[in-house]
């Protein structure tokens, strides 16, 4: 069968949602089976056109996300680094260039490669709370030996848009 037969007709638009506090929806009704809730926060990525979708290796679908594509729930401090603990269980490294601060004051950073915002946890914060600062020049996070000063920027969900 041809491929683009198989598709004709069928749409990549679904009524899935999540709102800003992490709960899963489709349409009016909650998604709420724990397997399913952490796969969906896991699949959380940029559609080609900038749109996000839910992707794993088998397909892709829109979805709509209120707030942060993922929460930053860990931290791990490491010798060259921090690595995060999204939601979804994913694990990355932090990319430190990409930490920003948003106009609340929460730390924000690019994850996915760069194509989603995360937002810092309470927990996470706390967890690196000998490793942030402030001195004549602003905030700073020590990460790696390094003072890296987050930018303040007023739309932190815009974070991951720039490297389309």
């Amino acid at each position: 069968m041809d491929p683009a037969q198989f598709l004709q007709g069928r749409t990549r638009e679904t009524e899935i949602r999540r709102d800003a506090r992490g709960r899963w929806f489709n349409g009016a009704d909650p998604i709420d089976h724990p397997n399913l809730t952490r796969s969906f926060d896991s699949w959380v990525d940029r559609a080609e056109d900038g749109r996000f979708c839910l992707s794993n290796s088998i397909n892709w679908a829109y979805v709509e996300i209120e707030g942060p594509a993922y929460f930053v729930k860990d931290v791990e401090p490491t010798a060259e680094g921090i690595d995060l603990l999204l939601s979804g269980d994913v694990r990355e490294p932090l990319d430190s260039a990409s930490l920003r601060q948003g106009p609340e004051g929460a730390l924000w950073c690019a994850v996915r490669e760069g194509r989603c915002p995360a937002r810092f946890d309470n927990h996470a914060v706390s967890k690196m709370a000998d490793r942030v600062g402030e001195d004549e020049d602003g905030v700073y996070v020590l990460i790696g030996g390094q003072k890296v000063r987050p930018p303040l920027i007023s739309d932190p969900l815009s974070l991951g848009l720039e490297k389309r």
